[in-house]
């Protein structure tokens, strides 16, 4: 296990796996079924083209298998396998993963072949294969901008549903729950999917193929957040009532960022994105340039690969992350109508500020109140909330107002903004939000 340890401005992490001239791009920690050994299951679709099983305890590649073919970029994922599936002759330890012939395959790992592999006649560019108690969950990429796609598919390779995606990339499976039911990390799906586009989506999907959670949220929506190039996603934590949350990997300028149930960035690293005068990644001021994957470690901490390397990429498990500010929004292109509380109410008791920037895009004026409360709890049903106005205004047309909450001395709990449609015409407006 190597024992190199980061900090760049109260990030810190602790490298798990780098090697002169390996592209990591996805890795896994498992304990193998055949030896009961911690191991890194890798995959580097750039440059070695393999799966890399490394054990985590000996600091040792153990094995690496090169996949078949020389059309496209691949493995981009690699799984082990921790049971047997007797459907197409698969032993626990065997790799699932994508080939370079746009095909999901099944290695075996004692004969280094390929035992059971599956075509689509509209694969374009194969990411990731989960089993599962009928069949796989798969993910195509597409191509040049078309094309991408998920779908549960049986192990004879027959459609089960397909959910069209674009730039469809990696899928991590919702394990957690308890046998009494109580507690869960699930919204409602059983999968989540990453798009990996400028501005992408991470979607939680069900067994049936029903998206039943998504961010960031549409146009019209209230509470949302742009993610940029998100590359993979892992739901974290197991409470009640919908408290858990979903850390994302960004792979443009590099980022870990855990978002909660509505969309909000709780803690984490975000770099900003631009196309101004053209695209270029911008590195993050904390280490990262690329982050191409996010995982969870055994050790109940989190694990990300960066392309941060002199010559490769780095499998790092995070030890501390900065309090930094966030950028989310809360509120994109919403009518307010006669009158609309941005709901939930802002919990800002551990934030230093708030600074919003209010854009009114449509015809009419609008008139907002940022109004705040020291109370503790909001229970409606047993307590009557108080709140106070901090700041008001009206937004005219095609302006921008900016408000700043300073809560420095932590002396408000809740904020709460409401706004309302002034005089006849469309009304619309975006809020952006930066939080510290």
């Amino acid at each position: 296990m190597e024992h190199m340890v980061h900090g760049f401005g109260g990030f810190k992490f602790r490298v798990l796996f780098y090697r002169h001239g390996y592209a990591i791009h996805y890795a896994e920690h498992v304990v193998d079924p055949r030896d009961g050994r911690e191991k890194l299951v890798m995959a580097d679709p750039h440059n070695r083209f393999s799966v890399v099983i490394y054990d985590v305890i000996k600091g040792a590649v153990e094995e690496e298998l090169t996949v078949p073919g020389k059309t496209i970029p691949n493995p981009h994922t690699a799984h082990l396998l921790l049971d047997n599936i007797p459907a197409i002759g698969g032993k626990a330890g065997d790799i699932l993963c994508t080939d370079r012939e746009s095909r999901w395959v099944l290695i075996d790992r004692d004969e280094k072949r390929v035992k059971w592999s599956l075509s689509l006649e509209d694969a374009e560019w194969p990411q990731d294969i989960v089993p599962v108690e009928e069949g796989f969950i798969i993910s195509d990429y597409g191509s040049g901008g078309s094309g991408g796609f998920v779908r549960k598919v049986s192990f004879d390779g027959a459609i089960k549903w397909s959910l069209p995606i674009g730039n469809a990339a990696k899928i991590s499976k919702i394990f957690g729950a308890t046998a009494s039911g109580i507690h869960s990390n699930s919204f409602g799906g059983d999968y989540i999917v990453t798009q990996n586009s400028d501005i992408g989506s991470v979607y939680e999907i069900d067994e049936n193929g029903r998206v039943v959670w998504r961010c960031p949220k549409g146009y019209g929506e209230a509470n949302s957040i742009w993610l940029y190039k998100p590359h993979s996603a892992f739901r974290l934590g197991l409470a009640e009532a919908g408290g858990n949350l979903t850390v994302v990997g960004l792979e443009a300028g590099g980022g870990v960022i855990a978002i909660d149930y509505n969309c909000r960035p709780r803690w984490g690293i975000a770099s900003t994105y631009s196309h101004i005068p053209t695209l270029h990644y911008r590195p993050s001021t904390y280490g990262l340039f690329e982050t191409t994957h996010v995982f969870p470690t055994l050790w109940g901490t989190i694990g990300a690969v960066d392309w941060r390397g002199y010559a490769g990429s780095a499998v790092i498990e995070v030890l501390e992350f900065p309090r930094k500010p966030l950028t989310w929004i809360l509120a994109l292109g919403i009518d307010p109508g006669n009158g609309m509380w941005l709901d939930p109410p802002l919990e800002i008791l551990d934030r230093e500020s708030v600074a919003m920037d209010i854009v009114n895009d449509g015809e009419t004026q609008v008139r907002w109140g940022l109004y705040v409360t020291r109370q503790p709890a909001l229970i409606e049903l047993k307590h009557r909330v108080r709140w106070q106005l901090y700041s008001s205004g009206i937004s005219d047309p095609g302006s921008v107002q900016s408000i700043e909450l300073d809560n420095r001395r932590r002396m408000f709990t809740f904020a709460r903004l409401r706004a309302e449609k002034v005089g006849s015409g469309r009304s619309s407006i975006t809020i952006f939000v930066v939080w510290l």
